[in-house]
Parts: C-alpha cells; structure tokens; sequence
C-alpha cells in the first residue's frame, strides 16, 4: 500500500472525532453545530497551529498572528503563503505553491472532541479535520523569517493614482521612454511578429495559439488558463509569469527566461525548451512529456509529479 495513505490513515483513526465527522456542512448544522464566526475563528488559530488531516494531506500549519503561514506535512515538505478570514465567516489559505497557489476557503465548526474541528468547502462538502495544538508547536517561525528575508519589496500604485498623485507615474513615463518598443505588426496570416507594444503583446497572449511572440516582453504577466499552443515564445522574458494550468503544447520556448516561473498542471507537452532558464520555476503537476530540455537550466526547479522528467 502507498506509505502516504498508509499515514493518512492511521491519522484518520487516531485522530479525535475523524470517523464520525459530518461530511457536509448541511449534516453538521442539522446536528445542532454551528459554523464559527470571524472573530472566533480569529481568536482560535491566531498564533496558533492546526494539525490538519484530508484525503490529500496530513501535516501542520502554523498561522502568524500577521497574517503569515508555514506548514509542513509529514513528508517533511514545506510551504509557506498567508492567511485571512472571509466576511462569510470562513478561514482562508493561500500557499505559494501547495493546491497550485489557488485561495481556499473553509467554514470551521466545532467536532465532538475538544479543540477539533470539521473545515468545509464554499460548496459545504467536508474536507479538513483540524485539530488545535497551542502555539507554534512545529517551530515553523523561522520558515516564515526566512520567506520574509527573501520577499522583494513592491510598490503599489493604486493609492496614489485614486487621491490623483501622479508622481510616481510621472517618475515611471521616463523610464519607459528609454527603451521604446516598436508598434505592433500582423503579417498576412493574422500572426503577430516583430517585438511587438508591450501593452497590445500582454492583453492577446492570454489567448494566442499559434502566435508569433518571439522576444516578447511578458515578466510577471498572468496568464493563468491562456491557450499559447504551438506559440512562438522563443527568447520570451517571462520571469515570474503565472502560467498555472496553461496551454502550452508544442509551443517554442527556446532560450526563453522562465525564471520562478509558475507553471503548475501547465500542458507543455512537446515544447521546445532548448536552452530556456527554468532556475527556480515551480513545474508541479505539469506535463513535459516529450518536451526538449537540451542545455534548459533545471537548478532549483520544482519538479514534484511533474511528467516527462526524469528525476
């Protein structure tokens, strides 16, 4: 039998309340419990860590009262990312690469075990079991140190343009003056080509197979689901693009700078990846069988399940 579902199940029996837990929110509400509101899930989990049991995980998460997370599961694999409290009442996770970096969302209501508790989907189908384990029990504030040593910091721009401060884009107009782009060009076959306007090149490549895309200016675009099959991205920036679940089949990446790039679940079956920079690109879950990765740079990649690699 797997080791991993030998483990999560005889967490599954040791755990307090697991075997008898609700399995929908609507059977737990019936039975007379009742879903915890914001500030007690607040009060609950702040500071705190949850030893977490589901069918696809068994590990801890540690929830910094800043709204920083660390978790580890017992794999010793280790994520961190940050967490909120809906105004639906609900607890909300997001990791940096566990589920794909997607939010999750759960409603909590108490087990029949002290300091248990049942998590349920939006859709009120049961998923976690939870229980409380004062404090960072699992010592994961060092993992979130170490994520907040390695953060760049940003600027936002969003303030400043909506109380009609517009220094910082004044500031930035230069800058983008300094290196300008040629116009857009569409050959006869409606592709684009050329190093095309970086505005017009980041709006049509969320749905471009087949385009011409050679060079183009595409770092920390989102790109997630985008159909770039057979695309010509050949010698691409696209440094920590999100290209989570993307299209990417057949497409030339050759010499491409993928650096962290996310490419979770992503199709890039039979892509063209000679001498493309991959250092650091998250590739769970994606698809590379037949894919050519003569001279790529792999070091640091996140290749967990990935297809058509071999480890």
């Amino acid at each position: 039998m797997n080791k991993h579902l030998t483990h999560l199940i005889l967490v599954a029996l040791l755990l307090p309340g697991f075997g008898c837990a609700p399995s929908t929110l609507n059977t737990a509400e019936k039975g007379g419990k009742s879903a915890l509101e914001a500030r007690q899930i607040y009060d609950l989990v702040s500071g705190n860590t949850m030893q977490l049991t589901a069918y696809d995980f068994s590990g801890q998460l540690y929830f910094q009262s800043d709204g920083r997370l660390a978790g580890h599961d017992f794999h010793n694999q280790r994520d961190s990312g940050s967490w909120d409290i809906s105004a639906e009442n609900r607890l909300c996770l997001k990791f940096a690469l566990w589920y794909y970096g997607d939010l999750k969302c759960y409603s909590l209501v108490p087990a029949q075990a002290n300091d248990t508790y049942s998590f349920f989907a939006p859709n009120g189908a049961a998923y976690y079991t939870g229980s409380l384990q004062p404090g960072d029990v699992a010592g994961l504030t060092e993992q979130i140190q170490k994520q907040v040593k390695s953060e760049k910091p940003r600027r936002y721009l969003r303030e400043e343009f909506a109380s009609g401060t517009t220094k910082a884009a004044a500031e930035a107009e230069p800058a983008k003056q300094a290196s300008p782009q040629p116009q857009t060009s569409t050959g006869n076959d409606g592709q684009l080509s050329g190093a095309t306007a970086a505005t017009t090149v980041r709006r049509l490549a969320r749905n471009c197979p087949g385009c011409n895309l050679a060079g183009a200016d595409l770092k920390e675009i989102e790109l997630v689901n985008a159909n770039l099959a057979g695309a010509d991205l050949s010698r691409a920036d696209l440094r920590y693009s999100n290209l989570r679940r993307a299209n990417l089949a057949g497409a030339d990446l050759s010499n491409a700078r993928l650096t962290y790039a996310n490419l979770p679940g992503a199709d890039m079956r039979g892509c063209n990846l000679r001498n493309a920079d991959l250092s650091g690109a998250n590739l769970l879950l994606a698809d590379l069988t037949g894919a050519d990765l003569t001279g790529a740079n792999m070091s640091n990649a996140h290749i967990e399940n990935t297809k058509g690699i071999e480890k």
